[in-house]
């Protein structure tokens, strides 16, 4: 079972409130912090016993316990059997609209080629450390993705923006952005009012020039790692019971997006 104590967990919490740190690797180093020892992450390409295979990925989770790892291995490049493969994630450094529009789905249709009987297929999930527009223009572009080549889960760290596949939802996906004022702080600002050394961390509920938020990255990292952890422990590898816990000790407040509509505040 997965365990870890609530001064890792404060200790992850700083550690992803920096904003959107360019280390392409962060995302990888946290996944290393969290998942359970029957897992691991490298990069690499997936293929399957009929020939097909993945794009090259920037973060591959892999089962340590039920197949071979490694498959084979290039100059290049490592090489792993579908059926060691659990969770396939995107990293982008500045995820713009062509990526959303083409080079992800993309990847998601060579992705959704590889079969293997008796085996799920990898999860597809995208991590952003920023974005070329504001929060509620990158929903959009999520909301408008073809319903057969959408990510399972995505989160934007720089903005905090994460969203999930919803079944529910007329729009496909649940997309929200968490956000925490500092005591004294009203939920909301005018553009006019921000500056000065913070004001990177307020973030555009709509139109750039309306009201911002103070964006929670502690929280939008913990829904990414939580959609991680639920992958991992619908097939078996991990225990995820106890994040709720800790959830629930960071800021409920979010802004919830929805296709050709305005932000809503949520507070509770």
């Amino acid at each position: 079972m997965l365990r870890i104590d609530s001064e890792d967990i404060a200790g992850l919490v700083n550690h992803l409130g920096t904003r959107g740190t360019a280390d392409e690797n962060s995302i990888i180093k946290v996944l290393d912090k969290v998942l359970p020892p029957s897992t691991r992450v490298s990069n690499g390409e997936v293929i399957d016993a009929d020939g097909s295979s993945s794009a090259q990925m920037d973060a591959l989770i892999l089962s340590n316990t039920s197949h071979p790892i490694l498959f084979a291995q290039t100059s290049d490049e490592l090489i792993f059997p579908v059926e060691s493969v659990l969770l396939a994630i995107e990293i982008k450094g500045g995820l713009s609209k062509k990526d959303v529009d083409t080079d992800i789905p993309g990847k998601i249709r060579k992705h959704q080629k590889l079969i293997s009987p008796g085996h799920e297929r990898p999860v597809f999930a995208v991590f952003a450390h920023d974005a070329t527009s504001h929060p509620k223009t990158v929903a959009n572009w999520f909301f408008e993705m073809p319903e057969d080549a959408r990510p399972d889960f995505f989160l934007v760290n720089n903005s905090s923006l994460f969203g999930i596949l919803d079944p529910k939802s007329t729009d496909g996906y649940r997309i929200v952005m968490p956000f925490a004022p500092k005591a004294g702080e009203s939920d909301s600002r005018p553009f006019a009012e921000l500056g000065g050394s913070e004001s990177g961390f307020w973030w555009p509920l709509s139109t750039p020039l309306g009201e911002h938020v103070r964006a929670d990255h502690g929280r939008g990292m913990l829904l990414f790692v939580k959609a991680v952890l639920d992958v991992l422990s619908v097939r078996g590898y991990a225990d995820v019971t106890w994040l709720d816990r800790y959830l629930d000790k960071v800021s409920t407040k979010s802004i919830r997006y929805a296709k050709d509509s305005d932000p809503v505040m949520e507070l509770s």
